[in-house]
């Protein structure tokens, strides 16, 4: 597996990790508004600190530039 196919890897997996982890907290607001306090609780408090664990790794991905595809042997 090459640099640019491991870097596209990290992306999906990042932005399906995050969009996991909004939908987590969507969640767990829906259910500490129904006084459901306990399970909200710790819900909210799960994803919370998922995304923030996460920010470091977009940060890192959003700062840095995709690495090149392989060049080819090809000469046309």
């Amino acid at each position: 597996m090459n640099e640019k196919e491991k870097w596209n890897r990290q992306v999906r997996r990042t932005a399906f990790l995050t969009v996991a982890l909004a939908a987590a907290l969507v969640f767990g607001i829906l259910v500490l508004a129904s006084w459901d306090w306990i399970p909200g609780t710790v819900i909210v408090v799960a994803s919370l600190v998922g995304l923030v664990r996460e920010v470091p790794v977009i940060r890192r991905l959003c700062s840095t530039p995709a690495p090149e595809p392989p060049r080819s042997a090809q000469t046309s």
